[in-house]
């Protein structure tokens, strides 16, 4: 009587090695994702701080704080990037507000490129990913 729960012994001569060669083909797509995950995190994490380097940046634009040192205390939001933000990098629309300019918008633009460290990413992204932010609040 044929039964559903006995299980065949037959082993195919040519399928020992057949595991060993499905995970040779699948390894490097596996690594690719891994390594393309890897560095949407670090590009997710780099444009999270430029955006929190421009919000602190227009709130002190807003306080009639002068250009330079609204560029200072934006570079200075953003501690942990690398290579920090360089001053040139960062417009302000209203560089010089005087008391006139109340309740009008001052907007600050942070822009940012993002060095490609993993090798396998720059065949696909370049050496580097430009990563803009903005910020606008109405000067008080």
């Amino acid at each position: 009587m044929f039964s559903f729960f006995t299980r065949s012994k037959v082993n195919i001569k040519g399928e020992k090695g057949a595991s060993a060669v499905e995970f040779a083909l699948v390894l490097p797509v596996l690594v690719l994702l891994v390594f393309g995950i890897v560095q949407f995190g670090i590009l997710f994490y780099d444009y999270i701080s430029i955006t929190h380097a421009a919000r602190e940046g227009v709130r002190w634009a807003a306080l009639h704080e002068l250009e330079i040192n609204v560029k200072q205390k934006t570079i200075d939001a953003a501690p942990s990037l690398s290579p920090s933000i360089a001053a040139s990098d960062i417009t302000v629309s209203n560089p010089a507000p005087t008391n006139n300019d109340q309740g009008e918008p001052v907007t600050v633009t942070v822009l940012y490129t993002v060095p490609i460290d993993l090798p396998l990413m720059q065949t696909f992204l370049g050496s580097s990913v430009a990563l803009t932010s903005a910020a606008t609040q109405r000067i008080e």
